[in-house]
Protein backbone atom coordinates (compact mmCIF):
# COMPACT_ATOMS: atom_id res chain seq x y z
CA UNK A 1 0.00 0.00 0.00
CA UNK A 2 1.19 3.42 -1.11
CA UNK A 3 1.65 5.63 2.08
CA UNK A 4 -0.55 8.92 2.40
CA UNK A 5 1.65 10.74 5.19
CA UNK A 6 5.39 9.81 6.08
CA UNK A 7 6.67 11.19 9.63
CA UNK A 8 10.53 12.10 9.18
CA UNK A 9 11.86 11.59 12.75
CA UNK A 10 15.85 12.73 13.87
CA UNK A 11 17.21 10.31 16.56
CA UNK A 12 19.72 12.32 19.32
CA UNK A 13 17.74 14.84 21.31
CA UNK A 14 14.79 14.43 19.39
CA UNK A 15 13.71 10.56 20.03
CA UNK A 16 16.30 9.97 22.36
CA UNK A 17 16.72 11.54 25.69
CA UNK A 18 19.86 12.75 27.05
CA UNK A 19 20.97 9.35 28.24
CA UNK A 20 20.28 7.48 24.63
CA UNK A 21 17.19 5.87 25.77
CA UNK A 22 14.00 5.57 24.11
CA UNK A 23 11.10 3.77 25.43
CA UNK A 24 11.53 0.73 22.51
CA UNK A 25 7.94 -1.26 23.15
CA UNK A 26 6.30 2.09 22.76
CA UNK A 27 8.03 2.95 19.65
CA UNK A 28 7.33 -0.36 18.21
CA UNK A 29 3.60 -0.11 18.87
CA UNK A 30 3.31 3.74 17.55
CA UNK A 31 5.03 2.20 14.27
CA UNK A 32 2.81 -0.04 13.75
CA UNK A 33 -0.55 2.00 14.21
CA UNK A 34 0.92 4.38 12.15
CA UNK A 35 1.59 2.57 9.48
CA UNK A 36 -2.41 0.76 9.39
CA UNK A 37 -3.14 4.54 8.73
CA UNK A 38 -0.74 4.42 6.13
CA UNK A 39 1.81 6.71 7.85
CA UNK A 40 5.21 5.72 7.12
CA UNK A 41 7.60 6.96 9.41
CA UNK A 42 10.80 7.25 8.30
CA UNK A 43 14.24 7.97 10.60
CA UNK A 44 16.11 11.37 9.22
CA UNK A 45 19.61 11.38 11.27
CA UNK A 46 22.67 12.44 10.94
CA UNK A 47 23.79 8.86 12.18
CA UNK A 48 25.75 6.27 10.11
CA UNK A 49 23.69 3.56 8.38
CA UNK A 50 25.34 1.02 10.64
CA UNK A 51 24.83 2.77 13.43
CA UNK A 52 21.26 3.12 13.10
CA UNK A 53 20.91 -0.65 12.33
CA UNK A 54 22.58 -1.02 15.84
CA UNK A 55 20.21 1.57 17.27
CA UNK A 56 17.17 0.09 15.81
CA UNK A 57 18.18 -3.54 16.12
CA UNK A 58 14.30 -5.47 17.43
CA UNK A 59 12.57 -2.13 16.22
CA UNK A 60 10.40 -2.69 12.28
CA UNK A 61 11.63 0.47 11.07
CA UNK A 62 13.51 0.07 8.07
CA UNK A 63 13.60 3.20 5.63
CA UNK A 64 16.39 5.46 6.70
CA UNK A 65 18.15 9.42 5.72
CA UNK A 66 20.96 8.52 7.49
CA UNK A 67 24.35 10.46 7.17
CA UNK A 68 22.17 13.78 7.37
CA UNK A 69 20.81 12.93 4.08
CA UNK A 70 24.06 11.60 2.40
CA UNK A 71 22.74 7.64 2.05
CA UNK A 72 19.32 6.90 1.22
CA UNK A 73 17.89 3.27 2.47
CA UNK A 74 14.28 1.85 1.53
CA UNK A 75 13.31 -1.13 3.33
CA UNK A 76 16.99 -2.12 4.16
CA UNK A 77 18.18 -1.27 0.70
CA UNK A 78 20.92 1.30 -0.46
CA UNK A 79 19.66 3.62 -3.28
CA UNK A 80 21.29 7.30 -2.98
CA UNK A 81 24.56 7.46 -1.90
CA UNK A 82 26.62 11.09 -1.77
CA UNK A 83 29.64 10.62 -0.78
CA UNK A 84 32.95 13.28 -0.52
CA UNK A 85 35.28 13.16 -3.52
CA UNK A 86 39.04 12.02 -2.64
CA UNK A 87 41.07 14.81 -3.86
CA UNK A 88 38.34 17.34 -1.50
CA UNK A 89 38.39 14.74 1.51
CA UNK A 90 42.69 15.36 1.65
CA UNK A 91 42.42 18.90 1.29
CA UNK A 92 39.82 19.12 4.28
CA UNK A 93 41.97 16.82 6.41
CA UNK A 94 45.18 18.79 6.02
CA UNK A 95 42.84 21.86 6.63
CA UNK A 96 41.23 20.63 9.58
CA UNK A 97 44.78 19.56 10.95
CA UNK A 98 45.66 23.27 10.24
CA UNK A 99 43.43 25.09 11.99
CA UNK A 100 43.63 22.82 15.02
CA UNK A 101 40.49 22.95 16.52
CA UNK A 102 40.89 20.58 19.67
CA UNK A 103 38.45 18.11 18.79
CA UNK A 104 38.14 15.54 21.68
CA UNK A 105 36.89 13.77 18.66
CA UNK A 106 37.55 13.50 14.85
CA UNK A 107 35.84 10.61 12.88
CA UNK A 108 34.81 10.10 8.88
CA UNK A 109 31.99 7.85 8.32
CA UNK A 110 32.49 5.04 6.09
CA UNK A 111 29.98 2.65 3.82
CA UNK A 112 30.58 0.14 6.77
CA UNK A 113 33.00 1.55 9.17
CA UNK A 114 33.89 4.47 11.37
CA UNK A 115 37.37 5.51 10.54
CA UNK A 116 38.53 7.40 13.99
CA UNK A 117 42.03 9.33 14.07
CA UNK A 118 44.56 7.48 15.91
CA UNK A 119 45.29 9.83 18.64
CA UNK A 120 41.75 9.35 19.99
CA UNK A 121 42.26 5.57 20.49
CA UNK A 122 42.14 5.64 23.88
CA UNK A 123 38.47 7.07 23.85
CA UNK A 124 35.41 4.94 24.29
CA UNK A 125 32.87 4.74 21.20
CA UNK A 126 30.19 3.06 21.92
CA UNK A 127 27.99 4.67 19.34
CA UNK A 128 30.14 3.63 16.62
CA UNK A 129 29.78 -0.46 16.30
CA UNK A 130 32.36 -0.98 13.71
CA UNK A 131 35.31 1.06 14.07
CA UNK A 132 38.81 1.20 12.94
CA UNK A 133 41.95 3.62 13.74
CA UNK A 134 43.77 5.30 11.15
CA UNK A 135 46.92 8.13 10.82
CA UNK A 136 46.34 8.43 7.02
CA UNK A 137 44.07 8.70 5.08
CA UNK A 138 45.69 5.98 2.49
CA UNK A 139 44.15 3.67 5.45
CA UNK A 140 40.79 4.50 4.34
CA UNK A 141 39.56 1.93 1.77
CA UNK A 142 36.31 2.66 1.33
CA UNK A 143 33.56 5.90 0.29
CA UNK A 144 33.40 8.52 3.13
CA UNK A 145 30.01 10.14 4.09
CA UNK A 146 30.27 12.95 6.30
CA UNK A 147 33.81 14.09 8.60
CA UNK A 148 33.01 14.67 12.05
CA UNK A 149 34.07 16.72 15.08
CA UNK A 150 33.39 16.85 18.22
CA UNK A 151 34.01 18.19 21.72
CA UNK A 152 31.49 16.12 23.89
CA UNK A 153 34.46 16.87 26.89
CA UNK A 154 34.79 20.73 26.52
CA UNK A 155 31.72 21.11 25.42
CA UNK A 156 32.15 24.57 24.50
CA UNK A 157 29.30 27.45 24.10
CA UNK A 158 27.36 27.28 20.52
CA UNK A 159 28.55 30.56 19.25
CA UNK A 160 32.16 28.98 19.66
CA UNK A 161 30.99 25.95 17.54
CA UNK A 162 28.88 28.19 15.24
CA UNK A 163 32.74 30.20 14.43
CA UNK A 164 33.96 27.27 13.33
CA UNK A 165 31.36 25.78 11.21
CA UNK A 166 31.60 29.07 9.52
CA UNK A 167 35.56 28.94 9.09
CA UNK A 168 35.26 25.82 7.35
CA UNK A 169 32.48 26.70 4.88
CA UNK A 170 34.18 29.82 4.40
CA UNK A 171 37.48 27.65 3.46
CA UNK A 172 35.70 25.48 0.75
CA UNK A 173 32.51 27.42 -0.70
CA UNK A 174 29.95 25.05 -2.86
CA UNK A 175 32.36 22.38 -1.92
CA UNK A 176 31.59 21.06 1.38
CA UNK A 177 28.47 21.62 4.17
CA UNK A 178 29.36 22.15 7.56
CA UNK A 179 26.68 22.37 10.11
CA UNK A 180 26.23 21.32 13.84
CA UNK A 181 25.04 17.70 15.07
CA UNK A 182 24.28 18.22 18.23
CA UNK A 183 25.82 16.75 21.19
CA UNK A 184 29.10 19.48 20.74
CA UNK A 185 29.31 17.89 17.16
CA UNK A 186 29.81 19.26 13.69
CA UNK A 187 29.35 17.69 10.03
CA UNK A 188 30.79 18.43 6.99
CA UNK A 189 29.26 16.80 4.40
CA UNK A 190 29.16 17.01 0.63
CA UNK A 191 27.75 20.56 -0.35
CA UNK A 192 23.94 20.20 -0.74
CA UNK A 193 23.99 17.34 1.16
CA UNK A 194 21.20 18.20 4.19
CA UNK A 195 18.26 15.96 5.79
CA UNK A 196 15.35 17.62 3.39
CA UNK A 197 17.38 16.91 0.27
CA UNK A 198 17.35 13.19 1.10
CA UNK A 199 14.09 13.16 1.97
CA UNK A 200 13.13 14.57 -1.72
CA UNK A 201 14.75 11.92 -3.20
CA UNK A 202 13.28 9.17 -0.72
CA UNK A 203 9.82 10.57 -1.25
CA UNK A 204 10.30 10.31 -5.42
CA UNK A 205 10.79 6.75 -4.96
CA UNK A 206 6.75 7.15 -3.84
CA UNK A 207 4.43 8.11 -6.80
CA UNK A 208 2.66 11.55 -6.64
CA UNK A 209 3.98 12.13 -3.08
CA UNK A 210 6.36 15.09 -2.14
CA UNK A 211 7.55 16.72 0.70
CA UNK A 212 4.36 18.66 1.45
CA UNK A 213 3.21 14.83 2.50
CA UNK A 214 5.90 15.23 5.50
CA UNK A 215 5.50 15.62 8.84
CA UNK A 216 9.50 16.23 10.38
CA UNK A 217 10.61 16.56 13.95
CA UNK A 218 13.99 17.68 14.92
CA UNK A 219 15.80 19.49 17.37
CA UNK A 220 19.10 21.25 16.31
CA UNK A 221 21.00 22.73 12.99
CA UNK A 222 21.27 20.02 11.11
CA UNK A 223 17.58 19.55 11.08
CA UNK A 224 17.07 23.03 9.97
CA UNK A 225 16.25 22.53 6.02
CA UNK A 226 13.83 19.48 6.56
CA UNK A 227 11.61 21.57 9.70
CA UNK A 228 11.22 24.39 6.78
CA UNK A 229 10.62 22.24 3.55
CA UNK A 230 8.85 19.46 5.12
CA UNK A 231 4.76 20.02 4.46
CA UNK A 232 4.73 20.27 8.66
CA UNK A 233 8.01 20.57 11.52
CA UNK A 234 8.11 20.38 14.57
CA UNK A 235 11.16 21.60 16.59
CA UNK A 236 11.54 19.67 19.82
CA UNK A 237 10.52 21.88 23.14
CA UNK A 238 14.66 20.79 24.00
CA UNK A 239 15.15 22.46 20.22
CA UNK A 240 17.66 25.19 19.24
CA UNK A 241 17.11 28.69 19.20
CA UNK A 242 17.57 28.42 15.25
CA UNK A 243 15.15 25.77 14.73
CA UNK A 244 12.34 27.10 16.49
CA UNK A 245 12.53 30.25 14.93
CA UNK A 246 11.70 28.43 11.47
CA UNK A 247 9.55 25.60 12.63
CA UNK A 248 5.26 25.32 12.03
CA UNK A 249 4.97 24.12 15.55
CA UNK A 250 7.00 22.98 19.07
CA UNK A 251 5.89 19.99 20.99
CA UNK A 252 4.51 20.38 24.19
CA UNK A 253 6.99 17.97 26.03
CA UNK A 254 11.13 17.34 25.75
CA UNK A 255 13.28 14.62 24.69
CA UNK A 256 13.25 13.92 28.40
CA UNK A 257 9.75 13.21 28.84
CA UNK A 258 8.56 11.43 25.71
CA UNK A 259 7.67 14.59 23.80
CA UNK A 260 8.23 12.80 20.17
CA UNK A 261 6.28 9.97 20.99
CA UNK A 262 3.72 12.10 23.01
CA UNK A 263 2.86 14.06 19.85
CA UNK A 264 2.55 11.63 17.20
CA UNK A 265 0.01 9.98 19.50
CA UNK A 266 -1.46 13.02 20.02
CA UNK A 267 -1.45 14.12 16.47
CA UNK A 268 -2.13 11.06 14.92
CA UNK A 269 -2.99 8.02 17.12
CA UNK A 270 -5.34 9.51 19.52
Amino acid sequence: MLPRKFIAIDIDGTLYDDNDYFDRQRFNHDYQELLNKGILLIVATGNSYDAVQSIFRGCPVDTFVAENGGRIVINKQDVISHVHSRPLLKDLIEFLIQQDYHPDLFSLSGASNTFIGKRFKDIPVPFYPHHQYFSSLKQVNEPVYNVNLNWFKRRPQLPLIEKVIQSINNAFPKKVQATYSGAYGIDILPYGVNKAAGLKELIRHFPNRSLDDVIAFGDTSNDLEMIQESGIGFAMKNATPDLKRVADQITQRDNNHNGLLYEIEKQFLN
